[in-house]
């Protein structure tokens, strides 16, 4: 079981209070990675004396203030979790997931019961304020509740588990970063099924949040989405996508409002964070806008060397996260 730090503190505390209390499941390797930029880490070790904190490698050049660079590390720490990892099914939750008491179980018998590679659940809403729901569409609308059973075709990395052996056989797409697009379009490629199960269930829980760290954050990962993936692109592609993005916003407000019909619980609030989740959706597609214009992930200056230049993969659309 990884934990991926995202927020640190009591956000850690509460997810690991959780993963301890599952009922129904065996012995859990819990492992939660850590590098210099994380505070807190000997007071986790004393409260949870059970839980490992493998070191995660950084660059000296990181600044983990920057929220684009920031994402980045996250990748790192899971893609560190996965490789210390010794069980033969392994997941993935972060610091803003409580995980149902039964979620280990679930795991444990969605794997048994199939033959998949990846099996993902549900991701459930745990904040009450507009902007806690903005944020959670943009990040997880296809994972809201009812969450249909079947295959799919994205999973989450707050909540999503692997068989251990085809999960080796495409290290490469986790190594040195992982993002579950990268591994999941791997495992894809070698016939995998990519699995929802409902009953596996988290609640993201991000506390109270403010509008302005919010966009700077919706707008460094847009830029980070946009700047890995025009080193993909034809020249051709790129400039199309280059005119095209001011039609963005538009586009993702209506995929996400599909989604919130489509799930009918989830429309009153849908209506009620919709100026908030516009201005989100508005923020990303700046960012988007300029890593398409800049070819950079990242807000570095031009020549400059990105301490996470080999990364690959990282980035993904709201509600594609």
């Amino acid at each position: 079981m990884v934990v991926t730090v995202t927020s640190g503190g009591r956000h850690v505390v509460r997810c690991l209070e959780a993963l301890q209390a599952q009922r129904d499941a065996p012995a859990i390797e819990i492992l939660v990675p850590v590098d210099p930029s994380v505070p807190g880490v000997r007071r986790w070790r004393e409260c949870f004396p059970g839980v490992a904190f493998p070191q995660v490698p950084v660059s000296a050049d990181l600044r983990p203030g920057d929220p684009g660079q920031a994402h980045l590390l996250y990748d790192l720490r899971r893609a560190t979790g996965l490789a210390v990892a010794a069980g033969a099914i392994v997941a993935l939750t972060e610091d803003h997931a409580r995980p149902d008491p039964d979620w280990c179980a679930q795991i444990l018998r969605a794997h048994a019961r199939l033959p998949h590679a990846a099996i993902g659940g549900t991701i459930a809403n745990g904040g009450d304020q507009p902007l806690a729901w903005a944020v959670y569409f943009s990040d997880f609308a296809r994972y809201q509740p009812p969450l249909p059973e079947g295959p799919g075709e994205s999973l989450s990395d707050v909540n999503v588990s692997y068989k251990r052996a085809p999960l080796e056989a495409v290290r490469c797409s986790w190594q040195p970063s992982y993002h579950e697009t990268a591994v999941h379009g791997a495992l894809r490629r070698r016939g995998a099924v990519l699995w929802r199960e409902p009953r596996m269930r988290v609640v993201q829980e991000r506390g109270r949040l403010r509008l302005g760290p919010s966009l700077r954050e919706r707008f460094a990962w847009g830029q980070l989405y946009a700047g890995k993936r025009v080193r993909e692109l034809t020249s051709r592609r790129h400039r199309l996508l280059a005119l095209t993005v001011p039609l963005l916003p538009g586009l993702l407000l209506l995929r996400q409002l599909r989604l919130a019909v489509q799930r009918r619980r989830s429309l009153a609030p849908f209506l009620r964070a919709l100026p908030w989740l516009a201005l989100l959706v508005v923020s990303w597609s700046a960012g988007e806008a300029a890593g398409l214009w800049t070819g950079r992930p990242v807000r570095n200056a031009p020549g400059s060397r990105t301490p996470f230049s080999r990364l690959r993969g990282s980035g993904g659309r709201p509600d594609l996260r």
